[in-house]
């Protein structure tokens, strides 16, 4: 708490007025500012405004050349001819060419950046090679339906300065990166504070407006968060949904404030062990048992404070995938058929046994929450009315994430954020993302290898529609996660904050204009 207090009086005592940065609160400390390692979102809100991708999406949701100058696809479709707009420079006055993001391509396909991030559909192109320092030719075996989609996620870094070791992690640029953006990160940088000032170098289409930003971890008590944001030490930034519905009525804030709730393309959702030798949960029977302990009468309780409606699909309404389904409700009588058919059957004190007397018992690792109770807590108690009993370890958001990349725990609580196409969330449920280490939880079904590696390549929208309606249908019966409720982002913003808009998944970042438009009114 007084960390907190120091932070708003250095706030407080910098002033409000001209030439002042835009400050964003973010909701948890940043691991990286290298491109290579975007495993979440926090992240990625500061890098769009230090990197230029390949191709950017513009606010009506279309692709438009950002370091490409253009793109040309052969009638086949496999052959693809970049062309780099001349003039460009990384931030440290040297020239960015074509091998740069040849180096870049291979630097993705290393095992210790795909156990961080496994940009998949860059990986895995069949080939790019330089034609000179503003060329580029991509060559596939079979046309590729996600291609823009991909060079959109594509942020090359200059390739005499990124040689990874073998934790990148511990990269000396990480939080001093060298960039191709409008914006460059001030030196002192750390994983709680990061400035930015418009670079006048920059020679690409999407300058920044401001002159500067300035992105600081948020308090991680609840009311201390709020309490700063009416003391103007943020201008932008996430309240938790107590104080934001608060602020929508009219009691919180004193006027200077604005609420706005947005439809993200993310999920809330619950993670299982599938790994049978770390956990029992790899039992599909009893991973569909625990699914019908979903809290929906809880989640849809909180429905008139948190704006949020259940989840039933993999890519949330909005994403062409998107599926509407009605599921039906959860029933403890199917729980129990399928733990007894499992071999669970319920002991005298109601907690389920196997054959050799084992009690059900499960680890559930979680996020601290504002509030008397959450999802967590109404799951728990809906598994223990059929015999499933689940010890909550409340921790940070950063150790749920360690403790499922480790296996550890049966259980883990963590929000997804979905990318522009479905096949970016492949490695999350394949074969292929348990050997890069991204798909933490160790589910394997070669029917859905078979359905993402054929919906990479499908061009007719309707059939390649089809191929991931059926991933998800296989998904959502397997069960290595339990969806809850596709998020809802609960901001507050300064009413002299102007420019602000969304992408088609809900983010401030990620298109252009985005962050890059932002304004202070006078």
């Amino acid at each position: 708490m007084r960390w907190c207090c120091l932070l708003l009086a250095l706030f407080l005592g910098s002033g409000l007025g001209a030439g002042e940065p835009i400050r964003v609160a973010l909701d948890k400390s940043l691991l990286s500012l290298n491109p290579l390692l975007l495993a979440r979102e926090v992240e990625s809100q500061v890098v769009d405004l230090v990197f230029d991708r390949l191709v950017a999406v513009d606010e009506h949701g279309a692709f438009v050349p950002q370091l490409l100058e253009s793109w040309e696809i052969s009638a086949s479709g496999r052959d693809i001819l970049l062309k780099l707009r001349p003039g460009l420079r990384w931030q440290d006055g040297s020239p960015l060419e074509a091998e740069d993001l040849v180096a870049t391509w291979r630097l993705l396909s290393l095992p210790q950046v795909r156990k961080v991030y496994d940009l998949v559909g860059v990986r895995t192109l069949d080939s790019l090679v330089a034609e000179g320092p503003l060329r580029l030719r991509i060559r596939l075996k079979e046309p590729r339906a996600s291609l823009l989609s991909d060079l959109h996620d594509f942020q090359p870094v200059p390739r005499r300065l990124y040689a990874l070791g073998v934790n990148p992690l511990k990269h000396p640029l990480n939080f001093a990166p060298i960039g191709s953006g409008p914006y460059q990160v001030l030196p002192g940088a750390t994983g709680q504070e990061v400035r930015l000032e418009r670079w006048a170098g920059y020679a690409g289409p999407h300058p920044g407006r401001w002159e500067g930003f300035q992105f600081q971890v948020q308090a991680a008590d609840p009311g201390e968060h709020a309490r700063q944001f009416l003391a103007h030490a943020y201008h932008a930034g996430e309240l938790d949904w107590f104080h934001h519905y608060l602020l929508r009525r009219g009691a919180f804030g004193d006027g200077t404030l604005v609420a706005q709730s947005v439809p993200q393309g993310a999920y809330d959702v619950f993670w299982f062990n599938c790994n049978s030798r770390r956990s029992l949960l790899g039992e599909v029977r009893l991973r569909r048992a625990l699914s019908e302990a979903l809290p929906w009468e809880f989640l849809m309780a909180q429905r008139h404070l948190r704006i949020a409606r259940l989840a039933s699909s993999l890519w949330p309404p909005g994403n062409w995938a998107w599926e509407a389904r009605v599921e039906a409700i959860p029933s403890a009588e199917r729980a129990r058929l399928l733990l007894e058919d499992a071999g669970w059957s319920p002991g005298p004190d109601g907690v389920c046994r196997d054959a050799q007397g084992r009690p059900l018992k499960l680890v559930m690792y979680c996020r601290r929450e504002f509030g008397q109770r959450d999802a967590a807590q109404a799951f728990r108690d809906a598994a223990k009315k059929f015999g499933i009993l689940i010890e909550l370890r409340r921790t940070s958001f950063d150790e749920v994430q360690v403790r499922a990349a480790k296996g550890d725990g049966d259980i883990w609580d963590f929000a997804w954020s979905t990318s522009l196409d479905p096949d970016s969330e492949s490695p999350l449920f394949t074969t292929e993302g348990i050997k890069g280490g991204t798909n933490v939880t160790g589910y394997q079904n070669p029917e859905v290898d078979a359905l993402f590696d054929q919906g990479r390549h499908e061009l007719d929208p309707q059939r390649r529609q089809a191929l991931y309606w059926k991933i998800n249908t296989l998904i959502q019966r397997d069960h290595p996660l339990l969806q809850l409720t596709y998020v809802v982002s609960y901001l507050a913003l300064d009413r002299r904050l102007r420019g602000v808009g969304f992408s088609a998944l809900g983010q401030t970042y990620g298109f252009v204009p985005g962050r890059r438009g932002w304004w202070l009114a006078e």
